[in-house]
Order: structure tokens, then C-alpha cells, then sequence
């Protein structure tokens, strides 16, 4: 499969989560706004003070939805992401092989991850300061618009590529 590995590919994550969040909070706003009469004054207050939740929630969602552009870009010597910014660029050398994780609680859906470890100490001690470990493994968690199982592949493609040409083995 190395043959087929490209030289550079780049993923822009999928934002409709926040487009969705925005959407919903501002059909409770509506809702709300709608349902406010001339009751008593507690009913009042509560329906002023869930529907300012609620637009707050709209405006969290609509900035997020329009400002934030998480991606990932794989490369010949490495990876970045904007999820693992603190890390900086990573090289192919310094990481385990990448593995699908399903994450999830019981009755919920359950969404996959790809997870690997770091294997210089000093990536491993920065990424303990930066929150970034989970269990011991680094998770990529945002839709990269790529099933998981499909990303997981590429990446361990590009770095089979990437230590078979340094001598590397797995």
C-alpha cells in the first residue's frame, strides 16, 4: 500500500456539530420567546433567564460554527493537527503504529477515534502538561470528513513509507 500513499494530504474537519448547536438553541429561544405571557412573575423571570441561556448558546454555536477550521495535514516527515497544536509537527519516527478507538458510554452512539502513542519522552512530557494524553494515547478526535477506519490506514501508510526509507522497522 506505501505506492499508493500520496506525498501530501491535507483534511479540513466537518463544523455542522456547531451548526447544529446554534440551530437548536435558537429554536428553544423561539420557543421560549413564544411561550412568555403575563403569569405570574417567577414563571417570568425563569422564561428571561432560560431563553438568555439559550441565546448564548445560539451565539457559541453560530462563532464556532463560522471561526473554527480544525484540520490535519500529512506529509512525507510527519503530521500536524490543530487538535495537537502543542506538539507541534510530528515525525513519522516518533510515533506507535495508529489504532481505531471506539469511544462512548453505553446507550449513547459511539463515535472512532484514531489513537497512538509518542515515543520520544520529551513529546510524551509535553503532552502530559498540555492534556492531551488519554489513557496513556493521544486521541484524534474531530471529522476529518474520513471514516476513521479509512484515516487510520493512511496514516499507518505514511509511516510504514516514512521508516522503511529511514531503515526503521515497526
Amino acid at each position: 500500500m506505501t505506492q499508493d500513499v500520496p506525498e501530501h494530504k491535507h483534511f479540513e474537519a466537518s463544523n455542522r456539530q456547531y451548526l447544529v448547536l446554534a440551530i437548536v438553541g435558537a429554536v428553544f429561544v423561539i420557543m421560549l420567546w413564544l411561550m412568555r405571557g403575563n403569569d405570574d412573575a417567577m414563571s417570568v423571570t425563569v422564561n428571561v433567564w432560560l431563553t438568555v441561556l439559550f441565546a448564548i448558546v445560539t451565539l457559541i454555536g453560530a462563532a464556532a460554527f463560522l471561526l473554527k477550521r480544525a484540520w490535519l495535514t500529512l506529509d512525507a516527515d510527519g503530521f500536524s493537527s490543530s487538535e495537537l497544536r502543542p506538539l507541534g509537527k510530528i515525525a513519522w519516527s516518533d510515533v506507535s503504529e495508529f489504532r481505531l478507538h471506539k469511544a462512548g458510554s453505553s446507550g449513547l452512539p459511539t463515535t472512532q477515534q484514531v489513537i497512538f502513542e509518542l515515543e520520544k519522552e520529551d513529546q510524551q512530557t509535553l503532552s502530559h502538561l498540555s492534556g492531551l494524553l488519554f489513557r496513556g494515547s493521544i486521541r484524534l478526535t474531530e471529522d476529518y470528513r474520513i471514516k476513521a477506519r479509512d484515516l487510520v490506514e493512511l496514516m499507518n501508510a505514511f509511516r510504514e513509507r516514512a521508516r522503511a526509507g529511514q531503515g526503521v522497522s515497526s
